[in-house]
Protein backbone atom coordinates (compact mmCIF):
# COMPACT_ATOMS: atom_id res chain seq x y z
CA UNK A 1 0.00 0.00 0.00
CA UNK A 2 2.98 2.26 0.10
CA UNK A 3 3.01 5.68 -2.48
CA UNK A 4 -0.56 4.69 -2.96
CA UNK A 5 -1.14 8.93 -2.73
CA UNK A 6 1.88 9.26 -5.34
CA UNK A 7 -0.05 6.74 -7.53
CA UNK A 8 -3.75 8.11 -6.70
CA UNK A 9 -2.10 11.59 -8.55
CA UNK A 10 -0.23 10.14 -11.54
CA UNK A 11 -2.86 8.37 -12.20
CA UNK A 12 -5.26 10.98 -12.37
CA UNK A 13 -2.58 12.85 -14.31
CA UNK A 14 -2.52 9.69 -16.73
CA UNK A 15 -6.16 9.14 -16.78
CA UNK A 16 -6.83 12.47 -18.03
CA UNK A 17 -4.18 12.46 -21.03
CA UNK A 18 -5.69 8.50 -21.29
CA UNK A 19 -9.19 9.31 -21.95
CA UNK A 20 -8.36 12.72 -24.69
CA UNK A 21 -6.53 10.01 -26.29
CA UNK A 22 -9.39 7.12 -26.18
CA UNK A 23 -11.24 10.17 -28.25
CA UNK A 24 -9.71 9.61 -31.47
CA UNK A 25 -9.75 5.72 -31.63
CA UNK A 26 -12.36 3.81 -33.40
CA UNK A 27 -15.43 2.61 -31.19
CA UNK A 28 -13.24 -0.81 -30.37
CA UNK A 29 -12.10 0.78 -26.91
CA UNK A 30 -16.47 1.31 -26.35
CA UNK A 31 -16.09 -2.05 -24.32
CA UNK A 32 -12.31 -2.62 -24.07
CA UNK A 33 -10.80 -5.45 -21.74
CA UNK A 34 -8.75 -4.47 -18.66
CA UNK A 35 -5.18 -3.32 -18.97
CA UNK A 36 -2.55 -2.60 -16.14
CA UNK A 37 -0.93 0.87 -16.51
CA UNK A 38 1.36 2.06 -13.58
CA UNK A 39 2.83 5.55 -13.95
CA UNK A 40 6.12 4.85 -11.70
CA UNK A 41 8.02 2.16 -13.49
CA UNK A 42 10.86 3.62 -16.27
CA UNK A 43 8.53 3.28 -19.34
CA UNK A 44 5.18 3.90 -17.57
CA UNK A 45 4.14 0.63 -17.82
CA UNK A 46 4.56 -2.16 -15.20
CA UNK A 47 2.95 -5.40 -16.28
CA UNK A 48 3.41 -7.67 -13.06
CA UNK A 49 1.74 -4.90 -10.92
CA UNK A 50 -2.30 -5.26 -10.55
CA UNK A 51 -3.27 -1.99 -8.31
CA UNK A 52 -4.02 0.80 -11.21
CA UNK A 53 -6.32 -0.68 -14.25
CA UNK A 54 -7.22 1.14 -16.69
CA UNK A 55 -9.38 0.39 -19.82
CA UNK A 56 -7.29 -0.38 -23.14
CA UNK A 57 -5.95 -2.36 -25.82
CA UNK A 58 -3.57 -5.20 -23.97
CA UNK A 59 -0.85 -5.72 -27.56
CA UNK A 60 2.06 -6.47 -25.76
CA UNK A 61 2.13 -10.40 -25.00
CA UNK A 62 1.74 -12.09 -27.74
CA UNK A 63 -1.76 -13.11 -26.67
CA UNK A 64 -4.71 -14.98 -28.65
CA UNK A 65 -7.07 -11.88 -28.59
CA UNK A 66 -10.04 -14.36 -29.38
CA UNK A 67 -10.52 -16.26 -26.26
CA UNK A 68 -10.22 -20.00 -25.98
CA UNK A 69 -12.24 -22.25 -28.21
CA UNK A 70 -15.66 -22.89 -26.67
CA UNK A 71 -14.42 -26.94 -26.97
CA UNK A 72 -12.05 -25.85 -23.98
CA UNK A 73 -14.52 -23.56 -22.20
CA UNK A 74 -16.84 -26.35 -21.89
CA UNK A 75 -14.16 -28.75 -20.90
CA UNK A 76 -13.22 -26.63 -17.94
CA UNK A 77 -17.24 -26.41 -16.45
CA UNK A 78 -16.87 -29.77 -16.71
CA UNK A 79 -13.88 -30.39 -14.61
CA UNK A 80 -14.78 -27.89 -12.01
CA UNK A 81 -16.70 -30.70 -10.02
CA UNK A 82 -13.15 -32.16 -9.46
CA UNK A 83 -11.24 -28.96 -8.12
CA UNK A 84 -11.10 -30.22 -4.70
CA UNK A 85 -9.08 -33.80 -5.60
CA UNK A 86 -5.56 -33.92 -6.62
CA UNK A 87 -4.90 -34.91 -10.39
CA UNK A 88 -3.15 -38.07 -9.45
CA UNK A 89 -5.83 -40.20 -10.65
CA UNK A 90 -6.95 -38.33 -13.34
CA UNK A 91 -6.09 -39.72 -16.88
CA UNK A 92 -6.20 -36.11 -18.74
CA UNK A 93 -2.23 -35.82 -18.43
CA UNK A 94 -2.10 -39.37 -19.81
CA UNK A 95 -4.87 -38.66 -22.45
CA UNK A 96 -3.01 -35.28 -23.31
CA UNK A 97 0.47 -36.82 -23.60
CA UNK A 98 -0.86 -39.05 -25.96
CA UNK A 99 -2.55 -36.60 -28.30
CA UNK A 100 0.71 -34.56 -28.44
CA UNK A 101 2.75 -37.48 -29.38
CA UNK A 102 0.39 -38.53 -31.98
CA UNK A 103 0.39 -34.84 -33.23
CA UNK A 104 3.77 -34.04 -33.31
CA UNK A 105 5.24 -37.51 -34.58
CA UNK A 106 7.11 -38.72 -31.11
CA UNK A 107 6.23 -41.40 -29.15
CA UNK A 108 4.24 -40.34 -25.77
CA UNK A 109 7.65 -40.80 -23.64
CA UNK A 110 8.87 -37.87 -25.24
CA UNK A 111 6.47 -35.76 -24.41
CA UNK A 112 6.83 -34.04 -20.82
CA UNK A 113 3.97 -31.67 -19.51
CA UNK A 114 4.54 -28.63 -17.77
CA UNK A 115 3.16 -25.37 -16.74
CA UNK A 116 3.56 -22.89 -19.98
CA UNK A 117 6.72 -23.40 -21.98
CA UNK A 118 8.20 -21.34 -19.28
CA UNK A 119 8.60 -24.07 -17.14
CA UNK A 120 10.29 -25.93 -19.92
CA UNK A 121 12.91 -23.31 -20.00
CA UNK A 122 13.53 -23.11 -16.56
CA UNK A 123 13.70 -26.59 -15.91
CA UNK A 124 16.44 -27.29 -18.59
CA UNK A 125 18.04 -24.03 -17.75
CA UNK A 126 18.89 -25.69 -14.08
CA UNK A 127 19.48 -29.07 -15.42
CA UNK A 128 21.76 -27.98 -17.66
CA UNK A 129 23.13 -25.10 -14.70
CA UNK A 130 24.61 -27.73 -12.29
CA UNK A 131 25.53 -30.53 -14.64
CA UNK A 132 29.06 -31.01 -15.05
CA UNK A 133 31.97 -29.61 -13.06
CA UNK A 134 31.31 -25.87 -13.24
CA UNK A 135 28.68 -23.33 -14.43
CA UNK A 136 29.96 -23.25 -18.55
CA UNK A 137 28.54 -21.00 -21.17
CA UNK A 138 25.19 -20.95 -23.25
CA UNK A 139 24.98 -19.36 -27.03
CA UNK A 140 22.13 -17.62 -27.60
CA UNK A 141 20.89 -15.16 -30.83
CA UNK A 142 19.88 -11.76 -29.77
CA UNK A 143 17.49 -10.46 -29.50
CA UNK A 144 15.29 -13.17 -28.58
CA UNK A 145 12.77 -14.20 -25.93
CA UNK A 146 14.76 -13.61 -23.02
CA UNK A 147 13.74 -15.45 -20.04
CA UNK A 148 16.24 -18.84 -20.20
CA UNK A 149 18.89 -16.55 -20.74
CA UNK A 150 18.00 -14.53 -17.48
CA UNK A 151 17.75 -17.90 -15.64
CA UNK A 152 21.04 -19.10 -16.96
CA UNK A 153 22.64 -15.62 -15.91
CA UNK A 154 21.09 -15.75 -12.20
CA UNK A 155 22.31 -19.16 -11.48
CA UNK A 156 26.02 -18.74 -12.60
CA UNK A 157 25.96 -19.46 -16.49
CA UNK A 158 27.78 -16.81 -18.56
CA UNK A 159 25.19 -16.05 -21.30
CA UNK A 160 27.02 -15.72 -24.93
CA UNK A 161 24.49 -13.28 -27.15
CA UNK A 162 25.38 -13.22 -30.63
CA UNK A 163 24.14 -10.36 -33.23
CA UNK A 164 20.80 -11.38 -35.59
CA UNK A 165 22.12 -10.69 -39.35
CA UNK A 166 21.08 -7.22 -40.47
CA UNK A 167 17.57 -9.05 -41.92
CA UNK A 168 16.68 -10.00 -38.14
CA UNK A 169 17.61 -13.66 -38.87
CA UNK A 170 19.76 -16.25 -36.45
CA UNK A 171 23.26 -15.77 -37.83
CA UNK A 172 23.88 -19.68 -36.95
CA UNK A 173 27.45 -19.72 -38.29
CA UNK A 174 28.50 -16.54 -35.73
CA UNK A 175 26.78 -18.86 -33.18
CA UNK A 176 28.63 -22.40 -34.28
CA UNK A 177 31.57 -20.22 -34.17
CA UNK A 178 30.83 -19.66 -30.50
CA UNK A 179 30.27 -23.29 -29.23
CA UNK A 180 33.58 -24.28 -27.39
CA UNK A 181 34.11 -27.42 -25.12
CA UNK A 182 32.78 -25.07 -22.24
CA UNK A 183 29.20 -24.95 -23.74
CA UNK A 184 26.27 -26.40 -21.99
CA UNK A 185 23.40 -25.15 -24.52
CA UNK A 186 22.72 -23.55 -27.96
CA UNK A 187 19.14 -21.94 -27.85
CA UNK A 188 16.98 -21.06 -30.95
CA UNK A 189 13.69 -19.28 -31.25
CA UNK A 190 11.75 -20.13 -34.39
CA UNK A 191 10.17 -18.64 -35.45
CA UNK A 192 12.14 -16.05 -33.28
CA UNK A 193 10.74 -13.66 -30.77
CA UNK A 194 10.66 -10.20 -30.96
CA UNK A 195 11.50 -10.30 -34.84
CA UNK A 196 9.40 -12.89 -36.56
CA UNK A 197 11.79 -13.76 -38.68
CA UNK A 198 12.17 -17.71 -39.69
CA UNK A 199 15.05 -20.42 -39.79
CA UNK A 200 13.70 -22.50 -43.19
CA UNK A 201 13.34 -26.18 -41.36
CA UNK A 202 16.40 -27.91 -43.94
CA UNK A 203 18.62 -25.16 -42.70
CA UNK A 204 17.25 -25.88 -39.08
CA UNK A 205 17.80 -29.05 -39.28
CA UNK A 206 20.97 -29.76 -40.49
CA UNK A 207 22.52 -27.36 -37.98
CA UNK A 208 20.65 -29.66 -35.02
CA UNK A 209 22.06 -32.00 -36.71
CA UNK A 210 25.44 -31.01 -36.41
CA UNK A 211 25.45 -29.20 -33.26
CA UNK A 212 23.24 -31.43 -30.79
CA UNK A 213 25.93 -34.17 -31.25
CA UNK A 214 27.99 -32.55 -28.70
CA UNK A 215 25.78 -30.24 -27.35
CA UNK A 216 22.35 -29.34 -26.27
CA UNK A 217 20.09 -27.69 -28.53
CA UNK A 218 17.32 -26.10 -27.14
CA UNK A 219 14.70 -25.11 -30.05
CA UNK A 220 11.74 -22.83 -28.88
CA UNK A 221 8.72 -23.63 -31.50
CA UNK A 222 6.22 -21.22 -28.96
CA UNK A 223 4.90 -19.76 -32.28
CA UNK A 224 5.07 -22.50 -35.40
CA UNK A 225 1.61 -23.42 -35.13
CA UNK A 226 1.11 -19.64 -37.35
CA UNK A 227 3.01 -21.32 -40.02
CA UNK A 228 1.69 -22.83 -42.77
CA UNK A 229 3.18 -25.68 -44.65
CA UNK A 230 6.34 -26.54 -45.59
CA UNK A 231 7.59 -23.85 -42.97
CA UNK A 232 6.01 -25.59 -40.16
CA UNK A 233 8.04 -28.55 -40.15
CA UNK A 234 9.08 -29.17 -36.14
CA UNK A 235 12.57 -30.37 -35.73
CA UNK A 236 10.43 -33.01 -33.37
CA UNK A 237 11.50 -35.84 -35.84
CA UNK A 238 14.95 -35.32 -34.48
CA UNK A 239 14.30 -35.95 -30.97
CA UNK A 240 14.26 -39.90 -30.99
CA UNK A 241 18.28 -39.64 -32.62
CA UNK A 242 19.65 -36.87 -30.58
CA UNK A 243 19.54 -36.91 -26.94
CA UNK A 244 20.72 -33.27 -26.55
CA UNK A 245 17.85 -32.12 -28.86
CA UNK A 246 14.87 -30.49 -26.93
CA UNK A 247 11.89 -28.88 -28.41
CA UNK A 248 9.39 -26.46 -26.30
CA UNK A 249 6.19 -26.09 -27.31
CA UNK A 250 2.99 -24.26 -25.41
CA UNK A 251 -0.64 -23.89 -25.76
CA UNK A 252 -0.75 -19.78 -24.61
CA UNK A 253 -0.32 -19.07 -28.35
CA UNK A 254 -2.53 -20.80 -31.06
CA UNK A 255 -4.56 -22.32 -28.60
CA UNK A 256 -5.06 -19.00 -26.82
CA UNK A 257 -4.04 -20.55 -23.04
CA UNK A 258 -1.46 -17.63 -21.63
CA UNK A 259 -3.02 -17.34 -18.48
CA UNK A 260 -4.19 -21.33 -17.66
CA UNK A 261 -0.22 -22.44 -18.17
CA UNK A 262 0.04 -25.88 -20.18
CA UNK A 263 3.32 -26.35 -22.24
CA UNK A 264 5.43 -29.13 -22.83
CA UNK A 265 9.21 -30.49 -23.89
CA UNK A 266 9.46 -32.74 -26.83
CA UNK A 267 12.78 -34.71 -26.39
CA UNK A 268 14.34 -38.43 -26.32
CA UNK A 269 12.66 -40.99 -23.35
CA UNK A 270 16.08 -40.71 -21.81
CA UNK A 271 16.26 -36.79 -21.38
CA UNK A 272 12.46 -36.45 -20.58
CA UNK A 273 13.24 -38.84 -17.27
CA UNK A 274 16.64 -36.81 -16.59
CA UNK A 275 14.23 -33.50 -16.43
CA UNK A 276 11.66 -35.22 -14.45
CA UNK A 277 13.42 -34.28 -11.36
CA UNK A 278 13.22 -30.90 -12.18
CA UNK A 279 9.52 -30.52 -12.24
CA UNK A 280 8.11 -27.68 -10.07
CA UNK A 281 5.35 -29.52 -7.61
CA UNK A 282 6.22 -33.36 -8.17
CA UNK A 283 4.44 -32.52 -11.16
CA UNK A 284 1.38 -31.11 -9.95
CA UNK A 285 1.83 -27.80 -11.21
CA UNK A 286 -1.05 -28.06 -13.99
CA UNK A 287 -4.23 -27.99 -12.87
CA UNK A 288 -7.52 -30.57 -13.68
CA UNK A 289 -9.03 -27.70 -15.41
CA UNK A 290 -5.73 -26.55 -17.58
CA UNK A 291 -5.46 -30.19 -18.53
CA UNK A 292 -9.11 -30.52 -19.64
CA UNK A 293 -8.88 -27.24 -21.70
CA UNK A 294 -5.64 -28.59 -23.13
CA UNK A 295 -7.08 -31.49 -24.06
CA UNK A 296 -9.96 -30.37 -25.21
CA UNK A 297 -8.09 -27.24 -27.26
CA UNK A 298 -5.86 -29.51 -29.14
CA UNK A 299 -8.97 -31.55 -30.90
CA UNK A 300 -10.11 -27.94 -31.68
CA UNK A 301 -8.36 -28.20 -35.38
CA UNK A 302 -11.55 -25.49 -36.54
CA UNK A 303 -10.46 -22.79 -33.64
CA UNK A 304 -6.82 -23.04 -34.32
CA UNK A 305 -7.54 -23.04 -37.82
CA UNK A 306 -9.27 -19.91 -37.02
CA UNK A 307 -7.35 -18.22 -34.92
CA UNK A 308 -4.51 -18.70 -37.40
CA UNK A 309 -6.39 -17.27 -40.61
CA UNK A 310 -7.61 -14.06 -38.23
CA UNK A 311 -4.01 -13.65 -37.51
CA UNK A 312 -2.63 -13.34 -40.98
CA UNK A 313 -5.31 -11.19 -42.16
CA UNK A 314 -4.90 -8.71 -38.90
CA UNK A 315 -0.66 -8.87 -39.43
CA UNK A 316 -1.27 -8.25 -43.03
CA UNK A 317 -3.24 -4.90 -42.39
CA UNK A 318 -0.99 -3.80 -40.06
CA UNK A 319 2.23 -4.47 -41.46
CA UNK A 320 0.76 -2.35 -44.82
CA UNK A 321 0.10 0.57 -42.47
CA UNK A 322 3.17 0.78 -40.97
CA UNK A 323 4.61 0.28 -44.03
CA UNK A 324 2.77 3.56 -45.66
CA UNK A 325 4.14 5.53 -42.75
CA UNK A 326 7.86 5.50 -43.47
CA UNK A 327 8.65 2.24 -41.20
CA UNK A 328 10.67 -0.66 -41.72
CA UNK A 329 8.67 -3.72 -40.84
CA UNK A 330 10.15 -7.03 -40.42
CA UNK A 331 8.57 -9.76 -42.40
CA UNK A 332 7.02 -11.51 -39.67
CA UNK A 333 5.99 -15.05 -39.52
CA UNK A 334 3.70 -14.93 -35.70
CA UNK A 335 1.20 -13.00 -34.07
CA UNK A 336 3.25 -9.88 -33.59
CA UNK A 337 5.59 -7.34 -35.59
CA UNK A 338 8.88 -5.90 -35.28
CA UNK A 339 9.25 -2.41 -36.33
CA UNK A 340 12.47 0.13 -36.59
CA UNK A 341 11.53 3.42 -34.20
CA UNK A 342 15.16 4.96 -34.85
CA UNK A 343 13.88 8.28 -36.05
CA UNK A 344 11.18 7.72 -33.14
CA UNK A 345 12.17 11.17 -30.86
CA UNK A 346 10.27 10.04 -27.33
CA UNK A 347 8.94 7.18 -25.33
CA UNK A 348 7.09 5.04 -27.32
CA UNK A 349 5.49 2.62 -24.82
CA UNK A 350 4.70 5.93 -22.66
CA UNK A 351 3.48 7.83 -25.60
CA UNK A 352 0.98 4.95 -26.77
CA UNK A 353 -0.14 3.91 -23.08
CA UNK A 354 -1.42 7.57 -23.03
CA UNK A 355 -3.34 6.58 -26.27
CA UNK A 356 -4.69 3.06 -24.14
CA UNK A 357 -2.79 0.70 -25.81
CA UNK A 358 -0.12 -1.45 -24.59
CA UNK A 359 3.04 -2.51 -26.75
CA UNK A 360 6.30 -3.32 -26.62
CA UNK A 361 10.25 -1.43 -26.77
CA UNK A 362 13.65 -2.98 -27.52
CA UNK A 363 17.07 -1.37 -27.44
CA UNK A 364 18.47 -3.72 -30.38
CA UNK A 365 22.24 -2.91 -30.27
CA UNK A 366 21.57 0.68 -29.66
CA UNK A 367 18.45 1.05 -32.28
CA UNK A 368 15.02 1.45 -31.33
CA UNK A 369 12.59 -0.90 -32.53
CA UNK A 370 9.24 -1.53 -31.41
CA UNK A 371 7.17 -5.07 -31.13
CA UNK A 372 3.32 -4.85 -31.30
CA UNK A 373 1.75 -8.22 -30.78
CA UNK A 374 -1.89 -8.86 -33.22
CA UNK A 375 -4.97 -8.63 -31.95
CA UNK A 376 -8.26 -8.53 -33.56
CA UNK A 377 -8.74 -6.50 -37.16
CA UNK A 378 -10.38 -3.68 -35.17
CA UNK A 379 -7.69 -3.20 -32.48
CA UNK A 380 -4.91 -3.29 -35.10
CA UNK A 381 -7.25 -0.56 -36.99
CA UNK A 382 -7.02 1.12 -33.32
CA UNK A 383 -3.46 0.73 -33.07
CA UNK A 384 -2.61 2.08 -36.61
CA UNK A 385 -5.02 5.07 -35.85
CA UNK A 386 -2.32 5.79 -32.73
CA UNK A 387 0.62 5.31 -34.33
CA UNK A 388 -0.44 7.98 -36.86
CA UNK A 389 -0.92 10.19 -33.84
CA UNK A 390 2.59 9.56 -32.34
CA UNK A 391 4.75 9.36 -35.53
CA UNK A 392 6.41 12.62 -36.44
CA UNK A 393 5.47 13.97 -39.66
Amino acid sequence: MKNVAFNRRQWLKQGALFTAGLAALPEVLAAPRLVLLAPESPYGLNEMTDHLRVPGIKLNANENPYGISPKARQAIMESLTDGNRYGFSKSDGEQLRAKIAEKDGVAKESVLLTAGSSEVLGMVGTYLAFSGKDRGNVVFPWPTFSLMADHFEKLGTAVVKVPLTPDKLHDLPAMLAKVNRKTKMVYICNPNNPTGTLLAPATLKAFCQQVAKDVHVMVDEAYIDFLNPPDNESMASLVATYPKLIISRTFSKIYAMAGLRVGYALAHPDTVKALEPFRHGGGLVISNTSLAAALASIQDTDFARMSKDKNAEARAYTQAELTKMGLKVVPSHGNFLYFDLAKYPSDFIKDMAQRGLMVRQWDDYGTKWGRVSIGTLPEMQAFATAMKQVMPS
